[in-house]
């Protein structure tokens, strides 16, 4: 049977438990087998980041920490221009040409999935499981969806791609925005995201000011 590897990219500018935790619950629901966090080089669909690259790499390198069964994996870093996510798709389906993919995004990105670069190749390359925040209003499933097949959790292995597949966690209400806004008024981020973070911001005083 074709192992199960999910994929969770973004800015992580900052990495907080708004991203891992519900990653972590995903994970014991699919009983995926290697999760990767891959950190974007230049996100074409949102600002710069406030941190570099390599502010950005270290403080998921301490957050991960608590989460030993992630794999940080940084070809976006590594590789020039926009950091499309088909591209990095294709270079995963080479390295795991037998397995099942899964591209997790949260349901305000999917709407917006027909907006991405080759959108429609993703598909070929890997299933997308969308994140839908238990306790919130659903936004409306995107009718264009319904042309891809429709998997539940003990399908997702039997195809390497091709589907797409809804899950309903509870969340955690963190936002990376918030926190970048805390930091620079000095108010206290504590439990949001990793205390060795918390630390390594300060020293490297990375969102003292907003502009």
């Amino acid at each position: 049977m074709a192992r199960l590897i999910c994929l969770f990219g973004g800015t992580f500018d900052p990495v907080h438990y708004g991203h891992l935790q519900p990653l972590h619950e995903l994970q014991q629901t699919l009983m995926a087998d290697i999760v990767h966090i891959i950190p974007a080089s230049i996100p074409p669909h949102r600002s710069t980041p406030r941190a570099n690259s390599q502010q950005r790499l270290e403080m998921l390198a301490l957050a991960l920490r608590e989460y030993p069964d992630f794999v940080l994996d940084t070809r976006e870093l590594e590789r020039e221009g926009p950091s499309w996510t088909v591209l990095t798709l294709q270079s995963l389906r080479n390295q795991y040409p037998d397995d099942s993919l899964c591209l997790i995004m949260g349901s305000d990105a999917f709407a917006d999935l027909p907006t991405w670069y080759h959108w429609q190749d993703i598909f070929k390359l890997a299933h997308i499981i969308v994140i839908e925040r238990a306790g919130f209003e659903k936004p409306g499933r995107p009718e264009w969806a319904n042309d891809y097949r429709q998997e539940d959790v003990s399908s997702l292995r039997n195809s390497t791609c091709g589907g797409i597949l809804y899950v309903s966690l509870k969340g955690v209400d963190i936002s990376a925005t918030d926190i970048r806004l805390r930091l620079s008024t000095g108010q206290p981020v504590t439990g949001l995201l990793n205390d060795e973070v918390i630390t390594y911001i300060h020293q490297n005083d990375i969102y003292s000011e907003l502009n």
